[in-house]
């Protein structure tokens, strides 16, 4: 029988590096969109966002078309206001801002609900209520000052990001490593958990898998303490997507298994792929990463039945066809002939160009000929 080749070249190369357009953009924001009456521009009207934060406002006023922008708008919760010419509040609503550049929204004042809003009333036009405490002069220096310093760490913060992205796009990964190890010297509490992937990623690029496999459990850490909704606090990330978190856990999971299979510690590898197929998306990958680690180990009924899961989550993973027919044909059951050239015709046909193409063929002629 033709030898089968160990596979842990081919499922450590599935890493693809990560770069969330959650924080590839600076860390500030905007909106923009149009404001109508019954489908009609409504024009010359204040558009206002206000920070019940702090109290900051950004204002535009609508155009002739009814369009409305403004940028450069810090991170954060806001309160939205459309301003008639008479100070009257026409509509109202809470949004909050991240790290993409735009949050559109379209506004029909006959429908303020359809946006998310709601029609403005007499009291929405009264200022806030003042505080019960009023700040000392030492306190308000103090917020002064804080919210200055936070001002320039964002400002810092986005020049890192800048770097990192003009890193990544050159393929210059020690550069990207240095800028996002600098982004976390500057936060290092952050919850953001996509900087420890994107730092584990690169160092994975850079053979660093020990220093990757670090990366990966505090990114896994962060975006379970996010998942959670347990996570502290962060001013540079008060738009925490738990959602998005306990999506990234899995895949997190999974590069962190490849780089312990970098290392030779297969064996640690093996739970960590199981445990990112559970509660995952899209475990179609751990389960093919988990195939190949089990049929590295001579374990090859557990290989085919990993694969077929791999299979079941997308049918169209063609290396998980090709690992399947390999585990199958090493297997030399009786009559598995049949399903071996099933699972090598998919892989051909899913990826007639790809690496595996020569042996996969010679494995089917072979099996043909049983």
């Amino acid at each position: 029988m033709k030898r089968i080749e160990s596979f842990a070249a081919l499922f450590v190369a599935a890493l693809v590096l990560y770069a969330p357009s959650a924080w590839s953009q600076t860390l500030t924001s905007g909106m923009e969109g149009k404001v109508t009456r019954n489908g009609e521009p409504a024009t010359g009207l204040q558009f206002v966002l206000s920070s019940p934060a702090n109290g900051r406002e950004y204002k535009t006023k609508t155009d002739k078309k009814g369009q409305y922008s403004v940028v450069g708008v810090q991170v954060g919760t806001y309160i939205v206001k459309i301003i008639g010419p008479g100070n009257e509040v026409l509509y109202v609503k809470e949004t909050s801002l991240n790290t993409t550049p735009f949050e559109h929204s379209d506004i029909d004042l006959a429908k303020p609900e359809d946006s998310g809003g709601r029609a403005g009333t007499p009291a929405d036009a009264q200022p806030a209520p003042a505080s019960n405490k009023k700040m000392s002069k030492e306190e308000q220096k103090a917020e002064e000052a804080r919210v200055k310093a936070q001002n320039e760490k964002i400002t810092v913060l986005n020049g890192f990001i800048t770097q990192y992205q003009t890193a990544i796009k050159a393929q210059n990964f020690a550069d990207a490593e240095k800028a996002l190890k600098s982004i976390l010297e500057t936060v290092p509490d952050t919850t953001r958990w996509e900087f420890f992937r994107a730092l584990g990623d690169v160092q994975s690029q850079n053979n660093e898998p020990a220093d990757a496999i670090k990366s990966y459990e505090k990114g896994i850490e962060r975006a379970q303490l996010v998942a959670s909704g347990k996570a502290p606090k962060d001013p540079f990330n008060p738009t925490a997507d738990p959602g998005a978190a306990k999506s990234g856990i899995g895949p997190m999971m999974v590069s962190e298994g490849n780089a312990y299979v970098k290392m030779g510690k297969p064996e640690m590898a093996t739970p960590l792929f199981q445990q990112a197929t559970q509660d995952n998306p899209n475990p179609s990958l751990a389960f093919y990463n988990l195939c190949a680690v089990e049929f590295n180990a001579n374990k090859i009924d557990e290989a085919i039945a990993a694969c077929d899961k791999s299979i079941a989550a997308d049918p169209k993973r063609a290396e998980a066809w090709f690992l399947k027919g390999s585990a199958l044909y090493k297997a030399g059951k009786p009559d598995s002939g049949k399903s071996v050239a099933e699972a090598m015709n998919k892989y051909l046909q899913l990826d007639p160009n790809g690496q595996h193409v020569s042996e996969a063929k010679s494995i089917l002629q072979l099996a043909t000929q049983k």
